[in-house]
Formats: structure tokens, C-alpha cells, sequence
């Protein structure tokens, strides 16, 4: 009897161990991710402090711009020093901007593959949020009729993590539109049309077309399988920008927010 209990004391004893052993590990990895998010969204807070100023056009205060409600709201458009951004890195292509969510504020690499800035930020470092980065495939003056970037849904709700805020239709129609800048000093404004959760090897993925035709059976395929109508509805002349990040609790699905390009303003260079 008494080897029984002292045999059942040890085994506690042992279970004891593991669950602390299992905590201990879980709490490591855990101040591990923290640490990475903090260091990533550190690095990126500088980077706009360094590149980034406000640019309020002289007697206009702020661009009006209607809402999908038809309501008016306001944009301040940004200056960004491309000269000072590609000393940091020679492969940014641009800078992406949403009024709201504001956290989307960053600039666009390309690198030679679509690997190289998954895990790598702008400055070179290993980090689990990345860049946001370009197709390799795509022409890095957005002149293709599809552009594609890919950004991490970062649980922080950095990079591409507070996208997902966009399957919400009211929160679209006050939000409706995101800005790309360009080196050559360019700001080109884009509308949201679709919002789409696709398989991680969709034909939503498609970036080259054959003619108008199968471009226009593109948009029609994405507008169709949308998460809720816009009645936004691009043109065979349409230049679109495609946003993908992942969805969270399902590796295999992504969120695509199709934007479709409204304006260009140019810029000085």
C-alpha cells in the first residue's frame, strides 16, 4: 500500500513537472511574439518618421472626397522622401496608405521571388511581420491591368491585419478608398469593389489576361463571389490593385480587397 501511494506521488510529481515545463514553454513563446511585434511595428514607426510628412496643398487645407454614402470626408495626402526610403532599401516600388484603418501606413518592396519578404522587414531583419511587398510578377509602375501585394494579418493589427475589418459592409461604405504613391512622385487613388475570401490557390490570382474579354470575365468572377455588392463595377480600361493577406483560423483561405484605380494625381519629378 504504501508503494502504491508513494508510486502515485511520484507520478503527480512528474505530471506536475510537465504542465510547469509546458507553461513555462508557452510563456516563452509567447514574450517571443511580442517581442517580434514590437520590434517590427518599432522599425516601421521610424521609417515613417524619417520618409513621411503630411503635404497640405497650399490654400487647401484637406482634399474633400464623398464616401460610398455619398457623404463627404477628408484626405491629406502624404510626401514621401522615395530618395531617402530607397537608401534603406533599393527594392521599394511605392508607399500604400489608408485614411482608415490608419495602421495601414507602409511602404512596398518587390523582391526577386515571392518569399524573400515574408519574414524579412524593410531593413534586411528577420521577423515574423515582414513587408508588405509586391508580386514578383507584376510591372513595379503599376501599369499591369492587376497588381497584386501581400501583406501578414498581423494579430497586432499591423501590416495587412486590420483588413479584415472590411467584411463589414457598413464599414465599407464609410471607408471605401486606399492611396498608392510612386516614386516618380505620383498618387494614385483607388475604390474598393470587392471583397473576396478565396482559397489560397484561387483564380483569383490571376494577373495576365489575354484580351478584354477574359479581363472582363475576371471582374465578373470576383464581383461574383464577393462578400456583398459594392456597385462599383470596373471596365475592360480598368487598372486594379488586388490586397491579399491570410485569414485567420483557416491557413488555407485569403482575404483579397480588389481596389480598382479612380485618379492619378502627378507629381513634380
Amino acid at each position: 500500500m504504501k508503494l502504491q501511494i508513494k508510486n502515485r506521488k511520484t507520478i503527480n510529481n512528474i505530471l506536475l513537472a510537465l504542465v510547469i515545463v509546458i507553461f513555462l514553454f508557452s510563456a516563452y513563446k509567447l514574450i517571443n511574439i511580442y517581442v517580434e511585434y514590437h520590434r517590427g511595428t518599432k522599425e516601421y514607426d521610424k521609417i515613417v518618421k524619417a520618409v513621411i510628412e503630411n503635404s497640405i496643398p497650399q490654400n487647401i487645407a484637406e482634399e474633400v472626397i464623398e464616401n460610398s454614402n455619398g457623404k463627404e470626408q477628408t484626405h491629406n495626402s502624404l510626401k514621401v522622401d522615395f530618395e531617402k526610403l530607397i537608401e534603406v532599401n533599393p527594392d521599394v516600388v511605392a508607399w500604400i496608405q489608408f485614411d482608415t484603418p490608419e495602421e495601414i501606413n507602409y511602404p512596398v518592396v518587390q523582391g526577386p521571388d515571392n518569399a524573400k519578404y515574408l519574414r524579412t522587414t524593410i531593413e534586411g531583419k528577420s521577423n515574423t511581420a515582414g513587408t508588405i511587398f509586391m508580386d514578383a510578377n507584376n510591372q513595379k509602375d503599376f501599369s499591369d491591368k492587376n497588381t497584386f501585394i501581400y501583406g501578414h494579418d498581423m494579430k497586432n493589427g499591423s501590416m495587412f491585419g486590420k483588413l479584415s475589418e472590411y467584411k463589414d459592409k457598413e464599414f465599407y461604405d464609410q471607408n471605401p478608398y486606399f492611396y498608392i504613391y510612386t516614386p516618380d512622385g505620383n498618387e494614385i487613388q483607388y475604390k474598393i469593389f470587392a471583397i473576396c475570401t478565396v482559397e489560397d490557390f484561387s483564380s483569383s490570382y490571376t494577373y495576365y489576361y489575354e484580351d478584354d474579354e477574359q479581363y472582363l470575365s475576371y471582374l465578373n468572377h470576383i464581383r461574383g463571389i464577393a462578400d456583398y455588392d459594392t456597385g462599383v463595377a470596373p471596365t475592360a480600361d480598368s487598372q486594379i490593385v488586388s490586397l491579399s493577406t491570410c485569414v485567420r483560423g483557416a491557413s488555407r483561405q485569403r482575404l483579397l480587397i480588389h481596389g480598382v484605380k479612380i485618379s492619378e494625381t502627378m507629381g513634380e519629378e
